[in-house]
């Protein structure tokens, strides 16, 4: 971002990566054009974003809005958090064996405090067990939701009594109990705060019904009221950096998969996603289609009217073809200069026919001046579709080839219009030579007759402007 910066004096001025000093003619006054390294980014280009809009939400909000966007991010967070439970879980199970070891040592046992130890024991054991096994992701936020409070609660009316009998420095095992909970046992923050509640409602049962002395009881609920204080406040400020940061890495990733210009897709995910599709389409036997789609005589618009209302015009179309596309699975790319590539999963020919039309006409709709298109005088698209059924024995290359095809032959029969080969003419193609004189009614051997290389006759109808 550049940042024009008016100043007579700069008494501490601003790191910046590089900078100009200009000096005005009348008034000797300086200004510095400064590039500066914070980089701010238009969330409202996004408009297909769940990360973006989370990002525009407020943020003091402790829940994403989207259920499927919240399981995400738990689920990443369970992951990163992984090494952490394991050592967490071993360490309780380890100390909960020699407190029962020390217990044992002394003979202090009676029947509550063995079933007490029982479960604190039996609970660290299933946590540890299921940190390490292969069902972690599966089972461990299930469990843990019952287990953690449980036990906790179960060691703060041990805590109490221990406390109670005289041997008051087992208080400092209380804030240990609410500190593993809220920040290395893999909670989430309402669950990590819903143990943390009970946890302390069980020692002030306990306390009370344990007759703790005064002056003790008085302590340890000033040191437990300030430490959960602390807690709950670091925990809360972590979880919104950490969903913040969670959005904000989705963001990026996604960004990179983005046409910087348009905010489509690139054609990089084209790529991927075409060849993705296809083999799920043979798998579940399902058709799919590909609707190519170039804007009309662009290249001399940007002559006309400059490269900047180009621009803005790409931006225009883009955004209005993607506001049409619902579904998961399809997807709207920026296949190159003025040429956008659809992708339609699971859709007959007639469905394929109707989305390309409306695609047309919403763009015409728009009514973007273009004086130099000819007979329309607005901006307008021309489409062509190939709708077919993948097979194993053909490439996504070929349908691809032919939604090329369809749009040449859309161009060739005066643009703003829509042309359609189905699979029949995807059979009697031959992948890599391009038919251009006609649709294909030929069989592959008189194609390649009369064809030349793909690749020449690209470059030649491209170069054309559109």
């Amino acid at each position: 971002m550049i940042a024009l910066h008016y100043t007579a004096r700069h008494r501490n001025p601003l790191p910046v990566e590089s900078s100009e000093h200009v000096t005005l003619g009348q008034g000797h006054r300086s200004y510095y054009v400064e590039v500066t390294r914070e980089p701010r980014l238009d969330l409202t280009t996004f408009p297909d974003s769940p990360y973006a809009a989370e990002l525009q939400r407020d943020t003091s909000r402790f829940g994403f809005a989207q259920p499927q966007l919240e399981a995400e991010y738990l689920q990443s967070r369970l992951m990163s958090s992984r090494t952490l439970v394991r050592v967490a879980c071993v360490f309780a199970a380890t100390l909960a064996a020699a407190r029962g070891a020390e217990q044992l040592h002394a003979n202090t046992w009676d029947l509550r405090m063995l079933i007490e130890f029982v479960l604190v024991i039996a609970s660290s054991i299933v946590l540890a067990w299921i940190a390490w096994s292969p069902a972690f992701e599966r089972l461990y936020p299930q469990w843990a939701r019952i287990l953690v409070p449980l036990r906790n609660s179960i060691i703060a009316v041990q805590v109490a009594g221990a406390a109670a009998r005289g041997e008051s420095e087992l208080l400092m095992a209380l804030p240990i109990t609410l500190i593993g909970a809220l920040f290395f046992l893999g909670l989430s923050c309402r669950a990590a705060l819903l143990c943390c509640g009970v946890t302390v409602a069980a020692y002030a049962v306990a306390a009370t019904s344990l007759h703790l002395p005064q002056i003790v009881a008085l302590h340890s609920y000033v040191l437990l009221a300030g430490g959960v204080a602390a807690c709950v406040i670091a925990l809360l400020y972590m979880e919104k950096i950490s969903r913040q940061s969670f959005l904000e890495g989705r963001l990026i990733a996604e960004l990179a998969q983005r046409d910087p210009l348009t905010g489509t897709k690139n054609r990089r995910v084209f790529d991927e996603h075409l060849e993705l599709l296809w083999q799920q389409a043979i798998v579940n036997e399902r058709a799919l289609a590909i609707l190519l789609i170039d804007i009309d005589h662009f290249k001399a618009y940007n002559d006309f009217y400059g490269h900047q209302a180009g621009d803005l015009a790409l931006r225009q179309v883009a955004q209005t073809i993607q506001k049409l596309i619902r579904r998961p699975l399809d997807i709207l790319t920026r296949y190159g200069g003025e040429e956008f590539a659809l992708i339609l999963y699971d859709v007959d020919d007639q469905q394929a026919k109707e989305v390309a039309e409306r695609v047309r006409t919403v763009v015409g709709e728009l009514n973007i001046e273009h004086r130099a298109s000819g007979p329309f005088s607005r901006v307008t698209i021309s489409v062509g579709v190939a709708a077919l059924r993948p097979t194993a024995e053909r490439s996504p290359g070929g349908a691809l080839q032919l939604a090329d095809q369809a749009l040449y032959e859309a161009k060739r029969q005066g643009r703003n219009r829509v042309e359609f080969m189905d699979g029949l003419q995807h059979d009697l193609l031959e992948t890599g030579v391009f038919a251009i004189s006609a649709p294909i009614t030929h069989k592959p051997s008189t194609i390649q007759g009369r064809a030349t290389s793909s690749a020449r006759q690209a470059q030649s109808r491209r170069g054309s402007g559109g």
